[in-house]
Order: structure tokens, then sequence, then C-alpha cells
């Protein structure tokens, strides 16, 4: 790391990250960068000791033996490593966990009133929160999580509970949801010029939405090897259970399509361009090849999101796949199928999903329609009905530029069964890609086509060749004519001039 990131980082401690709004619950750019150097660099914030916290604790653990460690810890004497150790081994905390009550810890520590970890006492104790509380403002989330910080030290320094009870948390506000139509702006919206990295937020953003993903901490978990193409099945890493696993079946859409955002598309196409010898197995990488840490991955997907939902929080993407999920289980079965949402999301209890089935049954009947399909339905703008377009404007009168608008991968029947065969026909692939241009609405009549092939007098040829190629091809029908006169002026090389023009 560079000599500037160095002293910022000395001079940023983690009083500073927390005051600056990191643990306070408020919004500060201070924190963003920093959050953001911190992920660039990949670097670990230190312990009190000098050392970084998290590979210390791992490799601590590793080398330890439980029984050699005593009952309970001298505060005087022991470190927060000390701690943290502990924690692990008798209250049984994830890393995760033990991590985030550290960073509460050097907090209050530092604090204009700050706890004395060397000799807790529970007076000084009340003393601070009662400031954070009156004189700060402090949130009841906040003044929270530093109480559960406190009880882990309690317990490793096997001190009896302190009688203090922390403010009620304010009851859920209802959970305001973007409709689909602005869901699929997340996954279309320019965030980056580098085409990797809008990419890459596009994917996060789509798949988060349709998988549910806990965000951040389970999106930052997810390894290559969680997905299996063969098997058809994502394994989720649940690191708010303690690291537990789940399996989902996905839609080929999430998991193997090759004409959206899948798991396919980010494995073979867009995860190879940035990864490198730093990416390890990680799923998601950023565009210097590194791995995101949560905290960094929160800030870029809350700051993106707000530009298009202003009220967006990352978690927001679980709550909006389940209330989309219950609404597919409506429109599949009549029912809305509790169970098979609560197993996509790995809801423990019951109740959890059941609060999400009012939500449900209030935007079904706002938007009567499968939510999932709506999202990924193309973004491309339909011609309105009543409304034919001028096929004719700024085009000339060149029969050829007036068909280029059609696509014959969309046209059912012949041209979807036999899509190999039209690049054959159509001769170099270039020119099969110009012709497949954006598809919009034909408003010539099928009569029209019937009298220029008759001006021309080559149908009896064109069926001649079409039968010879496809013996069991059916009569044409409207949309099978317009691929056929295409095909007809490439291969036999008719002048639409000819015709006389449309």
């Amino acid at each position: 790391m560079g000599e500037t990131s160095n002293n910022l980082l000395n001079d940023i401690n983690d009083y500073a990250l927390a005051s600056s709004g990191g643990l306070a619950g408020g919004n500060s750019q201070v924190c963003e960068n920093i959050l953001e150097i911190l992920s660039r660099e990949h670097f670990e914030r230190k312990t009190i000791n000098g050392s970084t916290m998290r590979e210390d604790l791992r490799s601590v653990i590793n080398k330890s033996n439980r029984l050699n460690w005593p009952e309970k810890l001298d505060p005087a004497t022991s470190t927060f490593l000390d701690v943290a150790v502990v924690a692990f081994f008798d209250q049984r905390l994830s890393y995760s966990t033990i991590s985030k009550h550290l960073r509460y810890a050097r907090f209050m520590q530092n604090h204009i009133v700050p706890v004395d970890f060397k000799n807790l006492n529970y007076e000084n104790f009340k003393r601070h929160m009662l400031h954070r509380e009156i004189i700060e403002n402090a949130s009841p989330h906040a003044l929270t999580h530093e109480w559960r910080s406190i009880k882990m030290f309690l317990d490793a320094y096997g001190i009896s509970l302190w009688p203090y009870k922390p403010p009620s948390k304010p009851k859920h506000k209802k959970r305001n949801l973007p409709m689909p139509n602005t869901v699929r702006d997340f996954f279309y919206y320019k965030y980056s010029k580098n085409p990797f990295e809008n990419a890459l937020y596009q994917y996060i953003y789509q798949l988060g939405f349709l998988v549910g993903w806990r965000a951040p901490s389970e999106i930052c978990e997810m390894k290559t090897t969680d997905i299996d193409l063969d098997s058809g099945t994502v394994i989720i890493t649940e690191t708010k259970k303690h690291k537990s696993e789940r399996t989902i079946i996905p839609e080929p859409f999430i998991l193997t399509s090759k004409s959206h955002k899948s798991f396919y598309n980010w494995l073979n196409v867009w995860r190879p361009k940035a990864a490198n010898e730093l990416s390890g197995n990680a799923l998601f990488i950023q565009p210097n090849g590194r791995p995101f840490t949560p905290n960094f991955l929160r800030m870029k997907l809350s700051r993106y999101g707000k530009q298009i939902w202003p009220s967006f929080s990352p978690y927001d993407m679980r709550h909006w796949c389940a209330i989309a999920r219950l609404i597919e289980t409506k429109i599949d079965t009549g029912n809305y199928d509790k169970f098979f949402v609560q197993s996509w999301l790995g809801h423990e209890n019951e109740k959890t999903t059941k609060t999400y089935l009012g939500h449900a049954v209030q935007y079904y009947k706002r938007h009567p329609k499968s939510w999932i399909k709506e999202v990924l339905r193309s973004r491309v703008n339909k011609q309105r009905k009543g409304k034919p377009q001028d096929l004719t404007k700024n085009r000339g009168n060149n029969l050829l530029n007036t068909l280029l608008i059609f696509s014959p991968v969309k046209a059912c029947g012949f041209g979807r069964a036999h899509l190999n065969q039209q690049k054959e026909l159509c001769g170099e692939f270039a020119l099969f890609s110009k012709l497949c241009l954006t598809v919009k609405s034909i408003t010539l009549k099928f009569s029209t086509f019937f009298i220029l092939l008759s001006i021309l007098d080559k149908w009896g040829a064109l069926h001649k060749y079409f039968n010879a190629r496809f013996p069991s091809l059916k009569p044409p029908h409207s949309s099978q004519i317009y691929y056929y006169l295409r095909i007809f002026i490439e291969v036999f090389n008719i002048e639409i001039n000819r015709a006389g023009g449309v």
C-alpha cells in the first residue's frame, strides 16, 4: 500500500471511523472513502496490539487448545484478541459477529465519555450510554449493538450480567418496494463507463432481486464452486446462521440462460475478464480482481441503488424477492405457497415468511401479474395498437431497408425452428446479424408480398428451392413470407428497383 494510504489509515483510526458515522448510523463521505480504500487495498484494520484481528483470530484459534485457556479472563491484563478467542470458544460467536462487537468496543473505548475495559464497572458504562442516548441522540439500534458488545466482554470476564435495558426499537415501517418496471431499470442502468464494472453491478442487482440473498453478506460469501450448472443447483452460505448452507434450484433464466444475466454468462463471459491471482474463487470480484468486503459492497449498492430508487437499501432486494416469489406461487397454483418461499429464502421460522404475506396480497392487487416475468421482459418499446409505424419514413423506397427491421428469430414456426439454416441461407454471418435488427411491427399487408412475388415471377422457383431444402415445410403463412422474401432477395440477387419500390 502506498505511503499516502498508510498515513490516511494511521491518522483515521477505529474511533474516527466510528464517530464519522460508521457506527452511529449516519452517512459520511469520509467513511465511504475509507471503506473504498480498505476494499481496494484489501487492508484489514488493526487490533490494539497492532496485528490484524481477523487473521490473528483465525490463526490463534487454529493453534490453540481450549483446555489451556482460563475459565475467565482478567480485565487488567487481557487484550481484545483474548476476549475474541474466548467468545469464539465459549459463546460460539461467528467471526463476523465478533468483529462487529470489537468495532463497537473500540468506539466505546475512544469515546468522549469512554468505557474503561481494563476496569469494567456498571456506573462507568451507564454514564456512557446515557450520554449517547440523551446528548448524542443515538438510535436504539446503535445502543443495542453497544450493549451486546459489552455482554461479550462481561461473559469473557466472568462478570454477572448488568441490569441495563436498551430503549425499545421502533416497529418496522410499512415496506415500500419498487414496482417491476422500476426494478427492471436496475438491470440496465449504466453504472460506470468501465464495461466490466457496469456489467458487474447489473448482474449483482438482477441476481440479487431474483435470488433474494441477504445483502451484502451472502453475496460476498458466494464462491464459483457454489454454482453447479450441471445439476442446476446453487448453494448459499448463510452467514447469519453460523455459515450454514441452503440449496436452491433456480429457473433456467437465472442459472443457464445465454440471453439473460445468468450465472452461466457471469462465470463464462464476464468474470474471466477481471479474474487474477487475487480473486481466489470468489463469485463476484471488483474490476481490480479482488473480492468484495461486505461494508464496501453495501456502500456501493446503496449509492448506485438510490440513483434509481431514492429509498433503496440493499436488503430491499431480499424483500422484493419474497413478495415476487409469493405472487408467482399465487399465479401458478392459485394460492400463496409460503412453505416454498420459506425454503427459498432460508427462514427458520414460518412466522418470518408470514410477515411478507400481507404485503404480497396488497401488491398483487396493485399489479396482478407475474413480477418476475415483468422484470425480465425486454426493454424494447412495443408499438401501440392502432398507431401503425411509417416504415418508409427516412428509409427511402428500398424494400430491403424496410424488411431489415424484421427478425426471423422472433418469428414463429419456420423462423424459430431453422435458425442454423437461416445463417447458411444468408451466407455471411455478418449479413445475418444485419438482417436481425431490432424487432418492430410490420404493417405491410400480406397481399402486398404476393403482388411483389408475382411481379418478380420467381415464386415457383422459390418454392422449389425451399421444398428441396426442407421437404417437411408446411405452406407458408404471413410471418414466413416476410422471411422468404428477404432470403429470396439474397439468394437470387434481385434488385428491388425492378419491382418499382414500395
